[in-house]
């Protein structure tokens, strides 16, 4: 697995060096990093079977913990592993600072970069997070990344008096409509009604967003890919999952010419859930449909003056055409802009 950089950080993947690197061992015996925890700090010979135990993981799997680097210096562990839980594989999320590296954000760009890279590569497997419920930084930073809380929740293996903590699931990402179209229109025209540029004017009846719908449904190369709220069923039944919180299409070329390119289309999701890294995982999701695909470039057209340029070049977009009076509504005519990336 190649690294992924964030604003601030390089994350890489574990290396035997990293192992044996005393400030690497430190960041879990130093008592100060578990004040807010339910566990204890680690020993020094069990933080070195930890960071050994997560080494080979990422020889056998490809997957595991990234190693995060600010200006070319570690000052943190943390992103996503798989493991089980009677019989059923799920990434865990996981983050951990140096003293010097807490209170400046760094969780939350390890974490967010972990969610979302889990959606767009891994979108089978659910990422769970427990957090002590007194643990305020902690929760602050799984709630900036996209999880979505659901309650108290105990292992197994968790001693008697230990307090619950609380469970964090990303959202469930499903392809196809299934038994959803209601919902989907429902959430197309609360979007509309929003402001939201996705082809309706807020007061567009319903017969018209659905006639849209439908084509996109009907069109050849055409993918849905929604996403879900996850339950406390979710984990153990895939099939089962909370409110719709966005979707989008995959529009991949139809042509052998450019069948490595794809667009998307009508990339929504709640209006309630505004400022929850939802649209970020949407994007995600559907940059790793497109890939299994064998799209390799990523387009998506929009209203200009929206300010979606400032949601989607963190993405890794950039502007590659606008036509001036490309779209016309009532209030009249807009740029039409279109932006890429490649996968």
């Amino acid at each position: 697995m190649t690294a992924v950089r964030t604003t601030h950080l390089l994350l890489r993947p574990l290396t035997d060096a990293d192992v044996t690197d005393p400030r690497i061992l430190l960041w879990h015996t130093d008592p100060e990093g578990y004040a807010l925890m339910a566990e204890e700090p680690s020993s020094d010979a069990e933080a070195a079977d930890r960071l050994s135990a997560w080494r080979r993981q990422w020889a056998e799997e490809g997957l595991g913990y990234w190693i995060a680097e600010r200006d070319g210096q570690p000052v943190g562990i943390g992103g996503v592993r798989p493991m089980e839980h009677q019989g059923t594989r799920y990434l865990n999320l996981y983050y951990r600072l140096a003293p010097e590296g807490r209170g400046r954000g760094l969780a939350a760009e390890i974490a967010q970069a972990a969610v979302a890279f889990a959606l767009e590569h891994y979108p089978q497997l659910p990422v769970v997070a427990r957090i002590a419920a007194g643990n305020e930084p902690s929760l602050r930073t799984v709630r900036r990344s996209g999880m979505v809380g659901l309650g108290p929740f105990r292992m197994p293996h968790d001693p008697p008096g230990m307090p619950d903590n609380l469970l964090f699931q990303s959202p469930a990402v499903r392809l196809g409509l299934d038994d959803t179209y209601e919902e989907v229109l429902d959430l197309w025209q609360r979007v509309n009604a929003a402001g939201g540029a996705v082809g309706f004017e807020g007061d567009a009846p319903r017969a018209d967003v659905a006639r849209a719908l439908d084509r996109h449904l009907g069109a050849e190369g055409c993918t849905l890919l929604r996403l879900h709220a996850p339950t406390l069923d979710t984990f153990d039944d895939p099939a089962r999952v909370g409110p719709l919180l966005g979707f989008g299409f995959v529009q991949q070329g139809t042509s052998p010419v450019v069948a490595h390119r794809g667009t998307l289309y009508r990339v929504m999701t709640d209006p309630d859930r505004r400022g929850q890294r939802i649209g970020t995982l949407l994007v995600a999701a559907l940059h790793g449909t497109a890939r299994r695909q064998g799209v390799e470039i990523c387009e998506i057209s929009y209203r200009g003056g929206t300010g979606l340029d400032r949601f989607y070049a963190p993405l890794g977009y950039a502007e590659t055409g606008r036509v001036a009076g490309g779209l016309r509504f009532s209030w009249g005519d807009v740029d039409d802009v279109t932006m890429a990336r490649r996968l």
